[in-house]
C-alpha cells in the first residue's frame, strides 16, 4: 500500500514538473512580447520585487533567524541569477524566443565543464558528446545568412553559462547556509540589480506606469514562472530523483520551440529544426547518464546479491 501511495506521489511530482516546463518555456513569447513596450531591467526589476515582496512574508521567521553568511551566500548566488536574466532578457530584444529557450537551456550542458573547473573532476564522454551535439545544433539554430551567431543568440549563449554557474552556486552554498533564505536572497538581489541598472540607464518616469497587458505579463512571470515554479519544484522534488527532475524541466526547451510556432509565428526551416533537435540530443545525453549509472549500478548490486556474475 505504502509503494502504490509513494508510486501515485512520484506520477504527480512528474506531472507538476511538466508545468513548471510549460509555464518557463511559455514566458519566452510573453516576454518577447512585452518587450516591444516595456524596458528590459524595468521588467525584471518589478518582476523579481514583486516576487519578493509576495515571498518574504510566508518565511520571516526564517529570514530574521539567518546568519550573515546565509545573506552573503544568497547575495552571490543572485549575481549569478541577476547576469543570466540580463544576458537573456536583452538577447531577447534582438533573437527569437524559440532561439532563447533552446540555447538558455545549453547551461544543463555547461554544467559538467564548469563543475570541473571548480572540483578538478572530468565531466566524462558522456558529458563531451552532450557538449558536441549542442554545439553543432546551436550553430544550425541560430546561423545567419553570414556566419557565426547572431548578436541575441550570443548574448543569450553568455546567459547559459551564468545559469550554469548559477546551478553550481547553489550546489555549493545550500551545503551550508538555509535553503529559504538563499532562495528569497537570490530573487531580492536579481530585483534590487535590476532596479539599478534600469534606474541609471532606462527612462523613469513611466517605470511604473505600464499598460495593464504589462501588468498582466509581469503577474504571470511572478506567480506561475518564480513563485509557483519555485514552490512546485521544491516540493515535487521530495518524491522524484533529482536526476529524472532535471530531465523533465529540460522541456522548457521544447516547449518554448511549440509557444514560438503557435503564437509568434516562427517559421522552422530544416536547418532550424535539426539544430534543436542536436541541441535537445545533447541536453538528453548529458541527463540521462546520470540515470543510467544508477540503474546499471543497481543491477550489479542485485547480481552481486544473488552471487551472479557481475556485469562487464
Amino acid at each position: 500500500m505504502k509503494q502504490l501511495i509513494a508510486g501515485k506521489k512520484t506520477v504527480l511530482a512528474d506531472i507538476s514538473l511538466v508545468f513548471v516546463a510549460l509555464f518557463w518555456g511559455s514566458n519566452f513569447v510573453i516576454i518577447k512580447q512585452a518587450l516591444d513596450i516595456i524596458h528590459p531591467f524595468t521588467y525584471l526589476g518589478i518582476r523579481f520585487i514583486i516576487a519578493t515582496l509576495l515571498l518574504a512574508p510566508f518565511f520571516w521567521k526564517r529570514l530574521v533567524r539567518a546568519s550573515a553568511r546565509d545573506y552573503l551566500d544568497g547575495c552571490l548566488i543572485g549575481l549569478f541569477l541577476f547576469g543570466g536574466f540580463a544576458f537573456q532578457t536583452v538577447g531577447l530584444l534582438y533573437t527569437t524566443p524559440a532561439n532563447s529557450g533552446f540555447i538558455t537551456n545549453t547551461a544543463v550542458i555547461i554544467v559538467p565543464f564548469l563543475y570541473f573547473l571548480v572540483a578538478k573532476r572530468s565531466p566524462g564522454w558522456w558529458a563531451y558528446l552532450g557538449g558536441a551535439l549542442a554545439a553543432c545544433g546551436l550553430y544550425l539554430l541560430s546561423a545567419n545568412e553570414v556566419a557565426g551567431l547572431g548578436l541575441g543568440d550570443a548574448l543569450t549563449l553568455i546567459c547559459a553559462f551564468l545559469f550554469a554557474a548559477h546551478i553550481i552556486a547553489i550546489g555549493m552554498f545550500v551545503q551550508r547556509s538555509d535553503a529559504i533564505v538563499l532562495a528569497v536572497t537570490q530573487i531580492a538581489f536579481t530585483g534590487l540589480a535590476s532596479l539599478v541598472v534600469a534606474f541609471v540607464f532606462e527612462p523613469t518616469e513611466l517605470m511604473f506606469h505600464q499598460p495593464p497587458a504589462i501588468w498582466g505579463a509581469i503577474l504571470y512571470a511572478v506567480v506561475f514562472c518564480t513563485i509557483g515554479a519555485f514552490v512546485t519544484q521544491t516540493y515535487a522534488q521530495r518524491y522524484t530523483l533529482p536526476t529524472h527532475a532535471s530531465l523533465i524541466l529540460s522541456l522548457e526547451a521544447a516547449f518554448a520551440g511549440l509557444f514560438a510556432y503557435l503564437f509568434w509565428d516562427e517559421i522552422f526551416t530544416m536547418q532550424k529544426l535539426i539544430g534543436a533537435a542536436l541541441i535537445l540530443a545533447g541536453i538528453l545525453t548529458t541527463e540521462l547518464r546520470p540515470v543510467l549509472a544508477a540503474k546499471i549500478n543497481a543491477r550489479r548490486a542485485a547480481l552481486a546479491r544473488r552471487g551472479a556474475p557481475p556485469l562487464e
